[in-house]
């Protein structure tokens, strides 16, 4: 039986200040236990760790050579909750996302979407990096459109996640630089046998400065490596018979040419070819 209601794994780099907020947004409750994975080349001391009085506050390290994705593989190791919440450490939670939470801990929902809000830490005004999640929340709310969720929503915040679906299938996160979160989203979308979502705003995503994070960072390295996960979710949604919803290439071939050359360009078309891939069927 879990020991907790909600599993809270956050992966931290460095930001010490931003790690502190966050994890103060997390409500102080005996039913809440927050893992925070450290894969700063230099990590925190004990003595610098978050505290909180009832919830429960486990900390451990990661490769720092392996990123984000590497960092919430070790945290799902000590998953004890019955959800998964994952809450990066530069966000934050809005005061009443716990209330939301706690509207469905009862239901047979396997996943949970909930809607998000973001904001630029430069000058707090609003960011558009929740707009993606609010048009899948509400396409979802208004014509049942459970595929927006399941094969679009390929970010693992501002949902509530079932413990118990991510070890039936032992789905972990790629260990690579970028894009490490896709796949799992699209893994535990198409796994779940129910899913629901909610208006409710639970996540506050943070928007640095230009090329400040990896989301918005853009280089011949982590462009190729998006590619390649691009392919991995083509070839899978091929395989599970969700052609529909496979993503479009032709965008990616066009960023490699006139962004990086035609040497680049050559390596993506090798690389879908290798992955019997055709671009242009």
């Amino acid at each position: 039986m879990a020991n907790y209601n909600y599993s809270v794994v956050i992966p931290y780099r460095d930001k010490y200040d931003m790690l502190v907020k966050a994890v103060a947004s997390i409500p102080d409750r005996d039913d809440v236990q927050i893992i925070i994975i450290d894969n700063s080349v230099s990590p925190l001391p004990n003595e610098k760790v978050p505290v909180k009085e009832k919830a429960k506050v486990l900390f451990t390290i990661s490769s720092p050579t392996k990123g984000a994705g590497c960092a919430r593989n070790v945290g799902l190791k000590h998953v004890e909750g019955r959800f998964i919440v994952f809450l990066d450490a530069d966000d934050y939670f809005t005061p009443t996302a716990f209330i939301s939470f706690d509207k469905y801990l009862d239901s047979n929902y396997d996943i949970i979407y909930f809607d998000a809000d973001s904001i630029r830490l430069i000058d707090g005004a609003k960011s558009d990096r929740h707009l993606g999640i609010h048009q899948y929340i509400e396409s979802f709310l208004k014509d049942g459109n459970e595929n927006q969720l399941r094969y679009r929503f390929v970010n693992p915040i501002a949902k509530m996640i079932r413990t118990e679906l991510v070890n039936e299938h032992c789905i972990l996160f790629d260990e690579v630089k970028v894009s490490n979160d896709v796949m799992f989203s699209i893994y535990t979308g198409y796994y779940a046998k129910s899913v629901s979502a909610s208006r409710d705003i639970v996540y506050v995503i943070t928007e640095g400065e230009k090329g400040t994070t990896l989301t918005k960072s853009r280089n011949a390295e982590n462009q190729f490596i998006r590619f390649q996960v691009t392919i991995k979710r083509f070839l899978f949604l091929t395989e599970v018979g969700k052609k529909e919803h496979r993503p479009r290439l032709l965008g990616a071939f066009r960023i490699a040419l006139f962004n990086y050359g035609p040497k680049e360009f050559l390596r993506y078309v090798r690389y879908a070819k290798e992955n019997n891939v055709n671009i242009f069927k």
